[in-house]
Order: structure tokens, then C-alpha cells, then sequence
């Protein structure tokens, strides 16, 4: 619970620094790129959490991270305050946060698409269009191959989920059948 009460936090400071909507996909790369580092490299989560190494050194780790990084100024200027004020095992949750802040003020959504085969370009296309029309709003599409969903595409908005692969309706059917083997 606080690590989102902190993410929230963060983010939207980190948002209100951002004045052009035009820097706030640069800022978003930059803080995921972060983030990134913090979830492959576990030496940097044990440096940071280490609690005998001194407040200077995490921050010019910070710094230091951020100058290999080539990241954007305001991100920098926030991975070294949160160095400084211990939040910086948060940056996930910041990151989620700030990804959210980022898709509101552009007036965008992610959609997540999970497929069993590779979509053409053009099919990819015409769900977006789909997509926006239906959300009014531009459509940022990812998609993911899955070869154990057989067939068909599971999209998910937000927490919402609409499931039109074949394993799932396979799953359904299995279910019936069990519930009217019971009956």
C-alpha cells in the first residue's frame, strides 16, 4: 500500500516537471530504462539497500546510472532524490505510475494483444482503428506471441481482459462439461 502512495507520489512530481507533452514519451523511455537496470542488474538493488554504504556514495551511483543512461535532466534530478530520501527501490512502482500519468495526459491507451501467431502489420492496423474508434482515444498496441493459446487473441486494457483464444474456450467447454457431469 505505501509503495503505491510513493510511486503516486513521485510520478505525478515528476509529471508536473515535465511542461511539454512532447518530452513526456522521452521521460517515460528514460525513467523505464532505469527501472530496467534496477531489474536485471540485482548488484544495484543490494547497493542501494545496503544499509552501511553511505548516503553520498548511492547518490553518485545514482548519478552515475543516470550519465551511462544518457537520461533525460529531470529524470536524473529525480533518481538522485529519491537516492537521497531512500525511495529509490520504489522506482517500479513510480515508473507504473508515471506510464499511466504519461498515456492520461496524451489522451492514450496500452493495449496489451496476446497472440497464438504473428498479426500481419495490417491486421495490427485495423484492431487499432477498431480500437480507437471504440475508446476514442490513440491506441499504443504490444503485442505478444503465445503459441499455447492455439488460436485467436486475448487483449488486455487496463485490468480489463477480452479473451477470444481457443485455449480459453476449450477451458470454458471443459468446465461445462464438468458441471453437468456433476448434475
Amino acid at each position: 500500500m505505501i509503495e503505491n502512495l510513493i510511486g503516486k507520489r513521485y510520478a505525478e512530481a515528476l509529471s508536473d516537471s515535465v511542461k511539454e507533452d512532447s518530452l513526456l514519451n522521452p521521460v517515460l523511455e528514460n525513467l523505464q530504462a532505469c527501472k530496467s537496470a534496477f531489474d536485471t542488474q540485482e548488484k544495484l538493488v543490494r547497493f542501494f539497500s545496503h544499509p552501511t554504504i553511505s548516503l553520498d556514495k548511492k547518490t553518485g551511483m545514482a548519478k552515475a546510472l543516470c550519465d551511462r543512461l544518457k537520461v533525460e535532466q529531470a529524470v536524473c534530478n529525480l533518481m538522485v532524490l529519491l537516492s537521497e530520501r531512500k525511495k529509490i527501490l520504489f522506482l517500479g512502482k513510480i515508473t507504473e505510475f508515471f506510464e499511466k500519468i504519461v498515456d492520461q495526459r496524451l489522451n492514450q491507451v496500452r493495449v496489451s494483444v496476446r497472440s497464438a501467431h504473428k498479426l500481419t502489420k495490417a491486421n495490427i492496423e485495423r484492431l487499432r482503428s477498431a480500437l480507437a474508434g471504440i475508446l476514442g482515444k490513440a491506441v499504443l498496441i504490444d503485442v505478444h506471441i503465445d503459441e499455447s493459446l492455439i488460436g485467436g487473441v486475448q487483449l488486455k486494457i487496463g485490468d480489463q481482459v477480452a479473451d477470444a483464444t481457443i485455449k480459453n474456450r476449450l477451458t470454458l467447454l471443459k468446465q461445462k462439461l464438468e458441471k453437468e457431469e456433476v448434475a
